[in-house]
């Protein structure tokens, strides 16, 4: 990805990232901050859930393997709790299997990336849904 396709600074959105591996959120919200990005990080289910709550993010980065309340249930809950809130919704895990593709899917993830994450690929999938997002609202407004 190139500079240009990155977000200026102020322009980034508010991303919420859960992850029970407090090395790999760490990590993955710097460099999501270094990309102008406001980030917070939650390390199980129910946290992430009541933090969603309160910021109401644009983007939510999920681990499916999470304890307690995975990553699955958190993105359907998110969908349920926050109704007609435009959220891209995000599965970070190493479970690769068509089933559990078909399960993100079932759950409400938009999509469905695999361990170790590509940066490059989740800022181009962050670009194209952030483009949707500006032709939506045009088409509201018009």
């Amino acid at each position: 990805m190139n500079d240009a396709s990155l977000p200026t600074p102020g322009s980034g959105l508010c991303i919420l990232i859960a992850d029970d591996d407090h090395d790999a959120a760490e990590s993955l919200s710097l460099l999501l901050q270094l990309a102008g990005h406001t980030v917070h990080i939650a390390h199980d289910g129910h946290e992430a859930l009541a933090l969603a709550q309160r910021i109401r993010p644009q983007v939510s980065i999920l681990d499916i393997g999470m304890p307690a309340m995975d990553g699955n249930s958190v993105a359907s809950r998110l969908r349920e709790s926050l109704p007609g809130a435009r959220m891209l919704i995000v599965a970070l895990t190493g479970r690769e299997r068509p089933e559990d593709r078909q399960r993100s899917a079932a759950a409400g993830f938009d999509h469905h990336f695999i361990k170790p994450l590509v940066l490059s690929e989740l800022h181009r999938c962050i670009a194209r849904w952030r483009e949707a997002e500006a032709v939506a609202t045009l088409d509201s407004k018009a």
